[in-house]
């Protein structure tokens, strides 16, 4: 009964989110069809089962009980999820190919018995070119800080969907060869396998870039920056001069990312204690032509790169003041550890962005403190 409950939640989850990613289509951001319908698949399947195997229904219609050579189409369709995962978009044309070999077989299926020796085969020719794929994504080079991101977020999600796909293609031989009728063990295949299903939700869920991909990621960080600073434009900030076109037309598409990685590295400690951000360091660290940089903060940015350059060296400076900072140390070590040359230019570029001195940023900051402690206590 424990596993039945369990395989009626997975089924409804995986058609909630089914639904959720059809009718929430989100902008620039194309949905891998087939991980949708795996998704479909497996909430159908489990959701039907479980609600005839509680008795909420007498009977249901399962496509894999009249004909179990179907289960034929499910192996291409988790070897092309993998594939656009990892490689992204070919040309349906290719990707319908597939679906040959699976149509062919079950007009067979039709008139003569297949062995189940030829899905075993099949299936372990699909799971090796998987692994092909996942080899190939590994040794892959990431040459933006979004894609080094991405990567360990999909890396992550990969070996997940990959020792499921094992444990299916194991599970799903063994009913076969087990020496009992293959469909009279649909159910107990729904049934234990839901459990590895709900492991790979809850993970779903904990990590949103698995449905929405990167662009989730540069949602978040302008969502992020407008609660600080404003500091990147998604939008020209003036009409392109006739100079910059060109650079323009070369890098129009990469705009996003450009900024994205910028704003990675804005947050990395190891960067902000070492080094001062400049056209040249970015250009370095970012692998991209400075021109190219140089572009993108005279249309995007709303800060000169100096101006900019400081502003990060003080907003990192306000998120050391919050961890206590000053509670050990001196605001001249403090602008010291931000990589200004003196405690007077940093108390200058302080009060230029924040709007007051960093001792009256400091008093507030006590003062805001002890009128908390005093109203938690009264």
């Amino acid at each position: 009964m424990f596993l039945d409950l369990i395989s009626l939640f997975v089924g409804f989850l995986c058609i909630l989110i089914v639904c959720f990613m059809i009718f929430n289509r989100i902008e620039n951001h194309k949905t891998n069809t087939y991980f949708v319908l795996i998704l479909f698949i497996v909430g159908i399947q489990r959701f039907v089962y479980s609600i005839e195997f509680l008795g909420l229904i007498e009977n249901s219609y399962n496509p894999l009980k009249k004909k179990l050579s179907l289960a034929l189409y499910i192996v291409p369709i988790y070897f092309l999820f993998f594939r656009r995962l990892i490689k992204g978009y070919d040309r349906l044309k290719n990707e319908f190919l597939h679906f040959i070999l699976p149509t062919l077989f079950v007009f067979v299926n039709m008139v003569y018995e297949i062995s189940y020796l030829f899905f075993f085969f099949y299936s372990t020719f699909y799971f090796i070119l998987i692994l092909l794929l996942f080899k190939k994504f590994i040794y892959r080079k990431n040459t933006s800080m979004l894609e080094i991101i991405s990567y360990r977020e999909i890396k992550t999600w990969l070996l997940l969907m990959i020792s499921l796909t094992f444990l299916l293609f194991v599970y799903s031989n063994y009913f076969l060869f087990s020496g009992t009728n293959p469909k009279m063990n649909l159910g107990s295949f729904y049934r234990y396998s839901s459990l590895l299903w709900l492991l790979l939700l809850i993970y779903m869920f904990k990590n949103p870039i698995v449905i929405f991909g990167e662009h989730y990621l540069l949602k978040n960080m302008h969502l992020n920056e407008s609660t600080e600073f404003l500091v990147w434009s998604r939008k020209l900030l003036k009409p392109v001069e006739e100079k910059d076109k060109v650079v323009y037309t070369t890098i129009s598409k990469r705009i996003d990312f450009i900024i994205s990685d910028i704003q990675i590295l804005q947050k990395s400690v190891p960067m902000l204690t070492t080094t001062t951000f400049t056209a040249s360091t970015l250009s370095k660290k970012l692998i991209i032509p400075k021109r190219h940089l140089e572009f993108v903060f005279k249309y995007y940015c709303h800060y000169s790169i100096n101006d900019f350059s400081n502003l990060v060296k003080i907003t990192y400076a306000l998120s050391l003041i919050k961890e206590g900072y000053l509670d050990s140390y001196t605001v001249a070590s403090l602008g010291e550890k931000c990589l200004f040359n003196s405690r007077f230019t940093f108390s200058k570029n302080f009060k230029k962005f924040i709007g007051i001195s960093v001792s009256d940023y400091i008093n507030s900051t006590v003062k805001s403190k002890l009128f908390s402690v005093r109203a938690v206590v009264s």
